[in-house]
């Protein structure tokens, strides 16, 4: 059988042979990062040009273990290559058994089944082979293009830029409105949503449980009204790969009669679930995990619909899930008082503004919620404001090469924007907020970093605000300035230096100064916002890498095409343009007789030639 296609993908094949003494060896085919073969070898030839010798605990270097390296540290370097090429082949052969992006239940089932049965033997603790199973089967193999590219070089453009767009609107904030007018069967509209995966799949879970709504591809998200939630539901819902649908679409379900099987993508799977199947008792939900053992979806959700007069949320509860509660309760079977933790939720101010815009009387007191139950009238074209982290962004470009951003919508009043205007005001930006736009008109004073307060709120409260701290701290020390790393966590604080390296900016004794050593290799941007935040950085050290720019479509996929199109940016892909009709080259017809001669006549059938 020939096997060299699957050595061309990486798979790293053992073959056994007789030497002539009689021993036993081992000839391995062995392959470079790119999935080229690199050579064949045989234990105990040479390599790396020193000379090998057989021990009983397998070939090494003869004088140690070769320049001071540690023992077996080459061998172990070339299995974890061999373990990543493998991994790449196995995602290669799932990615093929998928249809319409999902695996058949019963494959997946088969596939797990037979990793547990073989893991017990090797793996003493379960959780982790579980674990790495899930791990396994998120792995997306690399497109032609991807393997092609490798990597997304950042090379702005050095004039001056004239920027106005309309502002994209918070998408956390517009699903509060989208899951309102859900549940209440409402007729309204969304606009400037970003169509990011969150969106889409949020847009689609609300449908199955009674909404009727549908989006446009210039980011409208409408809702056509309905009877409301759907009783009695008995279904599959597949919640996408974001937390915040799923916390919606449980509180919404939990105050009625319903059988549920809820599913997700990878990053759900992960997600601890636990609070959750030790509270939801009290409403008379049952919460079971489809496979045993593990927190995360898939779940199966079995609601009575009956509700007690007093719920205490506990304090373990995830945040966003109380919010959610809190939205979702005038729309329960029943009225219910909820007692809220100790520290509010950090969305608890957007609920009750939506339900407060929507005609609900809304009844505090202390820790105490009440929403009444009544008629609502959501408005048919709620005001929402735009997202802090990308406005924020994109108004930062004028402060590297001069000239203007406007953005067109409305300024929020949520604690992540008034964290970006003392940020950005205290970058030297020229910033007005008014009432149908923002404007940015450049610099006006030289740039100074975060304030520690203001520091410790973005790591306590907002740390999708810490990668546009981290440009910041980078653009005053390039200036000049002398800049001191605030106090991190060693997570945090790691990734925060990892960063500022590759944007020219080192840290010696605690304080930050201008380096002009060069990092080989790309970066991987651990979410969208860092993504943001390296492309800003290409301003002061151009012609970075950047290794994953997809991960921009997860917050703002036209990114790259304002990115690509400065000084004058545009939102949508320019397409070509097609020829006028009175452009286009008239067809005439030609007439072939009388140019060549009469044709021949026509042979009788059944003649020869």
């Amino acid at each position: 059988m020939d096997n060299r296609g699957e050595d061309r993908k990486g798979f790293a094949e053992k073959r056994s042979f007789r030497k002539n003494d009689g021993e036993r060896g081992e000839r391995r085919f062995e392959c470079s990062d790119n999935f080229k073969p690199r050579r064949f070898e045989r234990d105990g030839e040479r390599r790396d040009g020193e000379r090998r010798e057989f021990k009983k605990d397998g070939f090494r270097p003869r004088g140690g273990e070769g320049k001071g390296r540690p023992r077996g540290l080459g061998e172990l370097l070339d299995l974890d290559n061999d373990i990543l090429h493998l991994v790449m082949r196995r995602a290669q052969l799932v990615a093929r058994m998928r249809h319409n992006g999902r695996l058949a239940p019963e494959t997946e089932k088969t596939i797990r089944t037979a990793w547990e049965s073989k893991a017990a033997r090797m793996a003493r603790d379960n959780r982790l082979s579980r674990d790495l199973f899930v791990l396994l089967q998120s792995i997306e193999p690399l497109s032609r293009e991807e393997e092609e590219q490798g990597y997304f070089n950042l090379a702005p453009s050095s004039e001056a830029v004239d920027i106005r767009i309309p502002a994209p609107s918070d998408t956390v904030i517009g699903r509060l409105w989208l899951a309102v007018a859900a549940a209440a069967g409402q007729i309204t509209k969304v606009v400037r949503m970003p169509l990011t995966d969150a969106v889409v799949s949020g847009v689609k879970a609300l449908n199955q449980i009674g909404g009727q709504l549908w989006w446009e591809e210039n980011g409208d998200v409408q809702s056509r009204g309905g009877k409301g939630l759907v009783r009695n539901l008995d279904k599959v819902i597949h919640i996408g790969d974001d937390a915040f649908n799923l916390w919606l679409v449980i509180a919404l379900c939990a105050g009625m009669p319903s059988r549920l099987k809820l599913t997700g993508e990878s990053s759900l799977r992960f997600v601890d679930l636990a609070p959750l199947r030790r509270f939801l008792p009290q409403m008379g939900v049952r919460l079971t995990n489809v496979i045993p053992s593990q927190d995360g979806l898939p779940i199966r959700l079995e609601c009575s619909g009956m509700m007690p007069r007093e719920l205490r949320l506990a304090d373990d509860l995830p945040e966003d899930f109380i919010a959610a509660m809190v939205l979702a309760s005038p729309f329960w079977e029943t009225q219910c008082r909820l007692v809220l933790p100790e520290k509010d939720p950090r969305l608890l101010g957007q609920v009750l503004g939506v339900l407060s815009s929507c005609g609900a009387r809304v009844m505090r007191e202390g820790r105490e919620i009440v929403v009444e139950r009544g008629e609502f009238s959501v408005p048919a074209e709620p005001v929402v404001p735009m997202d802090a982290a990308i406005a924020a962004t994109v108004l930062m470009f004028p402060g590297f090469n001069g000239g203007q951003a406007v953005l067109e919508g409305v300024w929020g009043h949520s604690k992540a924007h008034g964290l970006v205007e003392k940020m950005l005001r205290g970058a030297g930006l020229n910033v007005k907020y008014g009432s149908g736009e923002t404007v940015c008109s450049g610099k006006e004073r030289e740039t100074s970093v975060p304030a520690a307060e203001v520091m410790a709120e973005i790591i306590a409260h907002c740390p999708q605000l810490l990668p546009l701290a981290s440009v910041i701290m980078a653009a005053a020390v390039h200036e000049g300035a002398s800049v001191v790393l605030p106090e991190l966590a060693e997570e945090e604080r790691h990734l925060v230096t990892a960063f500022l390296v590759r944007c020219g900016v080192d840290e010696e004794d605690g304080r930050l100064k201008v380096s002009d050593a060069v990092i080989p290799g790309t970066w991987v941007a651990p979410s969208a916002q860092w993504a943001m935040a390296y492309a800003l950085c290409a301003f002061l050290r151009p012609n970075l890498h950047l290794s994953n720019p997809g991960v921009l479509t997860a917050l703002f996929p036209p990114f790259w095409n304002m990115y690509n199109t400065l000084p004058h940016p545009v939102l949508k892909r320019r397409a070509e343009k097609e020829a006028d009709d009175e452009e286009k080259p008239v067809r005439r017809r030609v007439i072939a007789q009388g140019v060549y001669g009469e044709l021949p006549p026509d042979t009788p059938a059944g003649e020869d030639s």
